[in-house]
């Protein structure tokens, strides 16, 4: 109970991070919370580093003699504060004396009053004390200083020295000397450090069987062969156990050997994941190891096997246990992965079918949009259509208006040119082919010529009905308002070649300046391509 309550208390004041380094270095190294805690907040809460000078020989001492060290000093400082204190109070309480009754019962109670520690108001007066005992505060402050300077320096060179070579070189190098010595059959040795074989035996819930050696000790021969054994290879070779061997003459080797406190070589140890209890982390614990065993190499294969077989019985309870929780925790975080998974997928498709959807409104928008552009411009071309239609039907309409009504204007000065003696006999082609012989005054101009072609289909409705869209009364149509008419032909000549363009010049002068006074054949010719 007393242990659980200062794990707590330890575990208390950290963060979520400092834990986790907490739980890295403990699964590693195997210290107690304390110790843990200690190197941890020595190097920074950094987990490598603090592995690392965990293993350094003495740094581990030299940390907790610092720190009783630290402890003693703070403990004399106040002492001496006190001392000062109490001496400069007595120091008052003389001088007291000499003063008044009042002001003596004043400085007397001050005087047994204990300065507040932060005060800096009034200061103590000069003692003796002090003075006396500052020389061997220094001597003590130089002394601890010293000697921790010496063991991290005799730590930093021993390593430095020996250098720290590369642990899967060093199993090698292990390996190919037990196989030169003891044949080729011999458990499966790991190749890592014992951290990478602690973390291996937590994930997998195995046994790591740790054979600590060194070819320099008196029993390293049986030993060898004993671990050559078949019985002991077949026993070893089981999955539920990791065989590390370190050779004690490497560092990995001789701080694995002070932290499971192993006092005889060469030595076999059994280490087995522990039960998680509340608040600590599940790490490997020490189950057992194998004391003095036989002198002979069989007699102590048969001892190793019967060590190992029996301390893996005496957890198998616990063991399945365990593995049961290990298999229901990877079932629940294999669950959390396929619900993840399922979710991301969902996610996925959720966001597949509505990007689909916003590219399928937003090509139904662009489609709408065109559609409309299209029947908007349809629309207007149909308009323009219709307007250019009913405008040329208006046109039509007020030029055949202004046929009927040139029509009753001929009409009525057809008397006139059949009275004039002197009239021009014009025979006219029109653009039908029809052709027509008319007489026209002398003083006619080439307008009323252009009338008279102009109004020639009028003309035989005219004479065919005698009635006009207008009504019966020729006489009375009026030409359209605004409208200029404009002739579609042109008044030719074809012996000689001669276009009569200028409808102001009278007949007379037109026909005489070609020499074809009184008569002319004269052929309309149109002056555009009809439309197909």
């Amino acid at each position: 109970m007393a242990d659980q309550h200062t794990n707590d208390k330890v575990l208390e004041g950290l963060s979520d991070s400092q834990r986790q380094s907490l739980h890295e270095f403990s699964q590693v190294t195997n210290a107690n919370l304390e110790l843990a805690v200690r190197v941890l907040a020595s190097r920074q809460w950094n987990t490598q580093q603090a592995i690392q000078m965990y293993y350094e020989p003495g740094y581990a001492d030299a940390l907790q003699k610092t720190d009783d060290a630290q402890e003693a000093e703070k403990d004399v400082s106040e002492g001496l504060r006190r001392r000062g204190v109490e001496a400069s109070g007595s120091g008052r309480d003389t001088q007291s004396n000499v003063r008044g009754a009042e002001s003596s019962g004043h400085n007397a109670e001050g005087g047994s009053r204990r300065k507040p520690e932060g005060s800096a108001s009034r200061r103590p007066q000069f003692a003796i004390t002090p003075l006396l005992v500052w020389p061997f505060v220094l001597m003590l402050r130089l002394a601890m200083l010293a000697a921790s300077t010496l063991l991290r320096i005799l730590g930093i060179q021993r390593i430095a020295s020996s250098g720290v070579p590369n642990q899967t070189t060093i199993t090698n190098d292990f390996e190919h000397y037990f196989e030169a010595h003891y044949g080729l059959e011999h458990p499966p040795f790991f190749h890592g450090t014992l951290a990478d074989a602690r973390t291996a035996a937590l994930r997998d819930q195995k046994y790591i069987v740790m054979v600590l050696w060194s070819k320099e000790h008196d029993d390293a021969d049986v030993f060898g062969r004993a671990l050559a054994h078949p019985d002991v290879v077949a026993c070893l070779t089981q999955p539920q156990f990791i065989v590390w061997a370190g050779d004690l003459t490497q560092l990995d080797a001789y701080a694995a050997a002070s932290d499971s406190g192993a006092t005889h070589f060469p030595s076999i140890s059994v280490l087995g994941p522990r039960a998680a209890s509340a608040g600590l982390p599940t790490r490997l614990e020490l189950v057992a190891r194998m004391r003095n065993g036989p002198q002979t190499a069989n007699a102590m294969a048969q001892s190793l096997v019967s060590f190992v077989t029996r301390v893996v019985a005496s957890r198998d309870s616990m063991t399945r246990a365990m593995q049961r929780e290990q298999d229901e925790r990877d079932a629940e975080r294999r669950l959390r992965a396929q619900q993840n998974a399922a979710y991301e997928a969902s996610l996925a498709r959720d966001q597949e079918r509505d990007r689909e959807q916003r590219e399928q409104s937003a090509r139904a928008r662009e489609q709408e949009i065109k559609a409309r552009e299209e029947e908007i411009k349809a629309k207007e071309e149909q308009d323009a259509e219709e307007r250019r239609r009913r405008e040329e039907q208006a046109v039509d309409e007020q030029r055949t208006q202004w046929r009927w009504a040139k029509l009753a204007q001929i009409h009525k000065e057809n008397a006139t040119e059949l009275a004039s003696a002197d009239a021009a006999k014009l025979s006219l082609r029109l653009e039908n082919g029809r052709r027509i012989v008319h007489s026209f005054a002398r003083d006619s101009t080439m307008q009323r010529v252009f009338d008279f072609v102009e109004t020639r289909d009028v003309a035989d409705e005219w004479a065919t009905k005698g009635v006009t869209p207008y009504g019966s009364d020729l006489a009375q149509i009026t030409a359209p308002a605004g409208y200029t008419h404009t002739y579609e032909f042109a008044l030719v000549s074809q012996f000689p070649r001669v276009v009569f363009d200028d409808r102001r010049a009278t007949l007379h002068n037109a026909l005489s300046a070609c020499g074809l006074w009184p008569s002319a054949v004269l052929i309309a010719e149109p002056l555009f391509e009809p439309e197909d």
